[in-house]
């Protein structure tokens, strides 16, 4: 959808969502302040539920591009954890509907956009897994299960994403990230027994 009025239409809808949330906002501001008519966004899109979808989407698209193109930029596969840890959480904040999804439940509302939710959860763990797996083949990363691994840094991660992006600064983000790649690459035990000895 390169038109520019389906651009303008998504645009202004990103930013009203992010505002007012799913169930305010209505078709008829979006053409408003579009400076589109209602009938040019059922033709592009067919429902405001429509529209909302492909807001997510290229929320979703959008994080996972800046996140790859930040873990792309490091050579170390640690510094890598690291960078994705560090993109996730300042292009979440940044990505206002995909967080509102987690907070207000919307996925009762529109369960389609619980499964935009869980891609980007996947797309995520995928990235993850690929680091992992280099991490492992270079000798620097000793795990049984690269992609079990994955998928609980993944889900770790993820935990934290509400309380921290809602209610921590960037700065204290930064603090709790660093204290928790600390713990994944160094543990908390001080000698190295395995957790089921």
């Amino acid at each position: 959808m390169k038109d520019e009025k389906a651009e303008s239409i998504l645009n202004t809808a990103k930013k009203m969502f992010g505002r007012y949330g799913l169930q305010k906002t209505t078709l008829d501001e979006i053409a408003r302040m579009a400076r589109v008519a209602k009938a040019t966004i059922y033709n592009y899109f067919g429902s405001k539920d429509s529209v909302y979808l492909e807001v997510l989407r290229r929320e979703a698209n959008e994080i996972v591009e800046k996140i790859s193109f930040s873990v792309s930029q490091e050579v170390l596969p640690c510094d890598k954890v690291v960078a994705f840890a560090r993109a996730k959480f300042q292009y979440m904040r940044q990505a206002i509907n995909i967080l509102n999804l987690d907070r207000d439940g919307i996925e009762k509302i529109l369960p389609k956009a619980e499964s935009i939710r869980s891609e980007l959860f996947e797309r995520e763990v995928d990235i993850i897994r690929s680091i992992l797996e280099e991490g492992v083949k270079k000798g620097v990363f000793c795990l049984n299960n690269v992609p079990l691994a994955a998928s609980a840094i993944g889900h770790a991660l993820k935990g934290f994403e509400l309380n921290w992006l809602v209610q921590e600064s960037e700065e204290q983000i930064e603090h709790h990230l660093d204290e928790l790649m600390n713990i994944v690459f160094c543990g908390l035990m001080s000698n190295k027994k395995s957790v089921n000895a």
